[in-house]
């Protein structure tokens, strides 16, 4: 890195040199560029920075009593530039650099203390070549060694390194573009056990093309190989070839008949050997300016080890528009799997109406759906595996996995790259509801709240059966006073028929009722809800109120308050399962003088029931400054979370300077 930034440094007073050389003077004086040079150097800015924090952490649980006094100094120096060589269009080098040296001291009240030297180092270079010509060319490199909190329970390390070719040809026949990738990611927690590699190598090509105004297709080649290694030292290694393609065809002038065809094919190897090809067309008619038919049809051919799996569907609908007020849609779809362990016919048709009325104050709007569904299963008892199914985890939302009867010890939570195992009682947790698994993020987690993750498991599917489901939905919505006052409400039913062979099969039966009100004065809105939800898997029911206050006290003042309060009651025998969720959340940012600022901001979530009980409380003040080109900021912070009796107490002040140039 050392060396890099010396020749970096040669590199720019070159070009520095190079801004001046670039002028002369015409016939009558007046200062002009030259069209070609050696080195011009385009802009240069940078920034100059330092900072220190000092922090205080308790650690409190039943085998652990620590705590912790750690001191931080860091500082350095960050430079953008932009240079060109010889001509604009010929060559442009583009260069972020950052070298940011870092030096902290632990203490520890339980174990021995530690000091250690980290820094943290940024070098992102990019060449390209003939940029606003047709051809051309970019080379890059990026490397980063970096370090995060996080939520002030673990300190974790990434570093990555990113090297890479870009190349594009634009021309009448076949545009294209060919681009390389190599990538090397590597991911551990200091003091921790937990680590991650990944190492890839990517070769990819898209070409477009055209053959009228009315038509537009785009191909897409990828070859990946990856390589990962979990916390475990486990190796994972896949090599990938993709293909896509998309084709959209206008069959018209008007563009009222439209066809669209999309490919997508992949050959995987390695530790996990899977061929997969999935196509689609579809079909869009506007019939008239009220109607319009749309149909489509997918088919899906899956090899991954000794199963194999052949999809093929249907699907059309038709819509019509009255008057601008009344929507109607019918629709029918068709789906049909052979499975190396199974067969499965499934048929859902429905209609939907959507209605909109202006009434005196406000407007209502009212829609119907009725859906009915069939499954047609033929297999014997088996344990299916599947893998990669996406989950969004929030706070404030039940989620169950899909599948009833799964192997608790099976399931394998990711992240959405598919590298990263996160781990349970850490990350997060599984809750058995009946015949289901409940799956909940832990706050203070690798986690995100909204976050989204890929679970893979192994489920004990039934043998043969057979049944007919009908669901109904309403949505009722009343705005009234310009949508200062709206009132919602939502039903649903779901009812099951002509079953054959069920016993085995875990079937939803439900009734929901929900009914709420919001009240939007300006500064203010407050809501409220209430739902009822009688299910034969998992019933509760939920009071929810909230309110939001935002206002802007003359231009030096804001001020953000929000709360929220969600109550569950589970319906069952056990009444440790009910849950309680608590948030409050507020901010305020003062203008003390020009271009001083002081915010503060507070959150504290309270949430209570089986194994998800939480005290979380975070703060924050800062104080910010501007002065020409030099930036200042203090602050003071507090964390403290108590979870399943685990407690975290902790303090920190910071001091920020940063000088621009």
């Amino acid at each position: 890195m050392n060396r890099a930034f010396r020749h970096i440094i040669v590199l720019l007073a070159l070009c520095i040199s190079g801004l001046h050389a670039s002028a002369y003077y015409g016939k009558y004086g007046k200062s002009k560029q030259k069209q070609f040079y050696f080195c011009k150097l385009d802009y240069l800015t940078g920034e100059v920075r330092f900072s220190s924090l000092y922090r205080e952490q308790e650690r409190i649980g039943i085998s652990i009593n620590e705590h912790q006094n750690s001191k931080y100094f860091s500082g350095g120096l960050v430079i953008r530039s932009s240079s060109s060589i010889i001509h604009k269009n010929f060559l442009v080098l583009d260069l972020d650099a950052a070298y940011l040296p870092e030096s902290n001291k632990d203490n520890f009240l339980v174990i021995p203390d530690q000091s250690e030297v980290r820094s943290t180092k940024k070098l992102d270079l990019t060449a390209s070549f003939f940029k606003e010509k047709d051809f051309n060319l970019s080379l890059f490199g990026n490397y980063d060694e970096s370090y995060s909190t996080r939520e002030n329970l673990t300190n974790i390390r990434t570093n990555n390194q990113h090297l890479g070719a870009s190349m594009g040809y634009n021309n009448l026949f076949v545009p294209f573009r060919l681009d390389v990738h190599q990538r090397f990611w590597n991911e551990e927690e200091i003091g921790g056990s937990r680590s991650y590699k990944f190492d890839q190598f990517s070769v990819g090509a898209t070409f477009n093309k055209s053959f009228r105004q009315s038509d537009r297709s785009e191909l897409r080649l990828n070859h990946d190989r990856n390589i990962s290694i979990n916390q475990y030292q486990f190796r994972i290694a896949n090599t990938l070839n993709t293909l896509d393609f998309h084709n959209s065809i206008h069959l018209d002038k008007g563009q009222r008949y439209n066809l669209i065809t999309s490919v997508n094919g992949i050959d995987q190897f390695g530790n996990l050997n899977m061929r997969r090809i999935q196509a689609m067309e579809l079909l869009n008619f506007k019939l008239s300016e009220n109607l319009n038919f749309l149909t489509n049809y997918t088919f899906q051919s899956t090899r991954q080890d000794s199963a194999r799996l052949k999809q093929n569907g249907f699907s059309t609908t038709l819509q019509h528009t009255l008057f601008s007020s009344l929507r109607t849609s019918i629709h029918f779809d068709y789906d049909r799997l052979k499975h190396t362990a199974f067969r499965e016919v499934n048929r859902k048709t429905g209609i939907e109406l959507n209605y909109t009325k202006k009434i005196p104050g406000g407007h209502l709007n009212i829609v119907y759906k009725l859906d009915t569904y069939r499954q047609d299963h033929t297999s014997g008892s088996i344990d299916l595996r599947t893998l990669g199914e996406e989950y969004t985890l929030s706070d404030n939302r039940i989620t169950l996995l899909k599948l009833p009867y799964i192997i608790l010890s099976s399931v394998v939570v990711r992240d959405i790259s598919g590298t990263l195992i996160y781990e349970a009682g850490l990350d997060y947790m599984l809750i058995q509801q009946n015949t289901f698994i409940e799956i909940r993020r832990i706050p203070g987690g690798a986690i995100p709240n909204e976050g989204i993750v890929l679970v893979d498991y192994t489920a004990t599917r039934p043998g043969d059966y057979r049944y007919d489901a009908i669901t109904n939905a309403v949505n009722v919505n009343l705005y009234l006073f310009k949508n200062h006052l709206s009132v919602y409400y939502r039903f649903s039913n779901q009812d099951y028929f002509g079953l054959h062979t069920t016993d085995f099969v875990t079937l939803n039966y439900f009734t929901q009722n929900m009914a709420g009100l919001r009240l939007d004065l300006g500064v203010v809105s407050l809501g409220a809800e209430h739902e009822d939800y009688q299910s034969s898997i998992l019933p509760y029911r939920m009071t929810r109120y909230y309110v939001n206050y935002q206002q802007n006290l003359g231009e030096r003042l804001i001020l953000l308050l929000n709360g929220n309060l969600q109550d569950y009651v589970m319906l069952n025998d056990d009444e440790s399962r009910n849950q309680r969720y608590i948030d409050v959340s507020g901010k305020v940012s003062y203008n003390v003088f020009r271009q001083t600022n002081l915010n503060m901001d507070i959150m504290y979530r309270n949430q209570s029931g089986r194994g998800i009980d939480l005290d979380l409380f975070t703060g924050r003040a800062e104080v910010t400054s501007t002065i020409n080109r030099l930036y200042l900021a203090g602050g003071v912070e507090v964390y403290r979370r108590n979870y399943i009796g685990e407690k975290i107490n902790f303090k920190g002040a910071y001091i920020k300077l940063i000088r621009k140039f």
